[in-house]
C-alpha cells in the first residue's frame, strides 16, 4: 500500500488479512507524525536517512507491531459439528496450543471426523435447503474459510458467501474468528 501526502510517499505490505482502510488510516497518521518531527528537516534533505533515526519507535508503535490492521478469519462451522470442534480445541488448548491461520491449511487436505455427521436428508426434500445449500453446509466445518469452500465446491465466493448468509439466516451456523 502506497500513501503519498504533504511530499512524503509512505509504503507498507499488507495481506488478504489485513483491513485496507486501516492501513491506509495509520499510514497518513505515521506521514503527519513524520512532517510534525521532521517538517523543517524535509526540505533541506540530502539523502542522510540518519536524520531520522528513532522515528522507527513511532512508525512501530503506529501500527502495534505491524498487527494494526488484522482482521481474523471468520470461519463458518455448521451447528452440529460445533460441539465436536469445541471439545478437540479443549485437548489442543491443554497442550498449550492455539488454532491459528496456519493450521488451517494444514488440514484442509483431510477432513476432521466429526464431518462424518449429517443433517437430515429431510431438510431438502422439505424445501429448506437446495442440494448446492446442503453440501456447502457440510463443508462448514470450523476448518474452511469461505474461499476454502467455493474452492473445494467449485463455485464463485459470491455464491458460497450467499449460501453461507442464509445458511446462518436459518440459524445452522455458528462462526470462528481466528487471529
Amino acid at each position: 500500500m502506497l500513501v503519498f501526502k504533504e511530499g512524503v510517499l509512505i509504503t507498507a505490505a499488507a495481506d488478504k488479512n489485513d483491513d485496507s482502510k486501516i492501513t491506509h488510516k495509520a499510514l497518513t497518521e505515521i506521514i503527519d507524525k513524520f512532517v510534525e518531527r521532521f517538517g523543517n528537516t524535509i526540505n533541506d534533505w540530502a539523502g542522510d536517512v540518519r536524520v531520522f533515526k528513532g522515528f522507527d519507535d513511532i512508525i512501530d508503535s503506529t501500527l502495534k507491531m505491524g498487527k494494526i490492521a488484522e482482521i481474523p478469519l471468520r470461519i463458518p462451522i455448521l451447528k452440529i459439528y460445533k460441539k465436536d470442534f469445541t471439545k478437540n480445541q479443549s485437548l489442543i488448548a491443554k497442550k498449550g496450543m492455539l488454532l491459528s491461520a496456519n493450521d488451517l491449511h494444514q488440514v484442509s487436505e483431510k477432513k476432521p471426523e466429526w464431518t462424518s455427521k449429517r443433517l437430515p436428508t429431510q431438510v431438502i426434500t422439505q424445501g429448506y435447503l437446495d442440494k448446492k445449500q446442503y453440501e456447502i453446509a457440510h463443508l462448514a466445518d470450523g476448518f474452511h474459510t469461505i474461499n476454502d469452500i467455493a474452492e473445494e465446491a467449485g463455485i464463485p465466493v459470491s455464491k458460497v458467501q450467499g449460501i453461507i448468509d442464509e445458511l446462518d439466516r436459518l440459524e445452522l451456523l455458528k462462526f470462528i474468528d481466528i487471529k
